[in-house]
């Protein structure tokens, strides 16, 4: 008796043998799109960091391109356009972003910045790259507790 459920055991075993073939080859495309949405999405979140970074970074330093002669003169700082977009273009090519200045009103500097993310896993489905874009804006003040309105 135990010898039939032996060879029953034995041809069942045989007859599912090429199930898991079938299973582990459709499932290996969908391992590697959730690996690559892991480590591509995690690259495309660290470029949009670099992205916000440098766009700060840079109208940091195109806020500190204030008009001299009003300053002189005892007036509201107001930043002079010219000087802070080569500030902003400076500051952008040292960290090797694309991106400048977007708008000067006053004492008030906009820097829009761009980078694209080559993908490593995304490729296999037809994305070979990710890009981001991120904006900041700073403000000149004559010191801490005296912004202008």
């Amino acid at each position: 008796m135990t010898r039939g459920v032996g060879r029953m055991r034995v041809r069942r075993l045989r007859s599912e043998r090429g199930e898991v073939n079938i299973l582990a080859a459709g499932m290996v495309p969908v391992l590697i799109i959730a690996i690559g949405l892991v480590v591509d999405g995690g690259g495309r979140l660290q470029a949009e960091d670099e992205a916000e970074y440098a766009a700060d970074q840079a109208a940091r330093a195109a806020a500190q391109q204030i008009r001299i002669d009003r300053a002189q003169m005892g007036l509201p700082p107001e930043i002079d356009p010219a000087r802070a977009t080569q500030a902003a273009a400076d500051t952008l090519a040292a960290l090797d972003v694309q991106g400048g200045v977007t708008a000067v009103n006053g004492a008030t500097v906009n820097v829009g910045t761009q980078l694209t993310y080559e993908t490593t896993f995304l490729t296999l489905i037809g994305i070979s790259s990710l890009s981001v874009t991120a904006d900041a804006e700073a403000r000149a003040v004559r010191g801490i507790g005296q912004e202008e309105p």
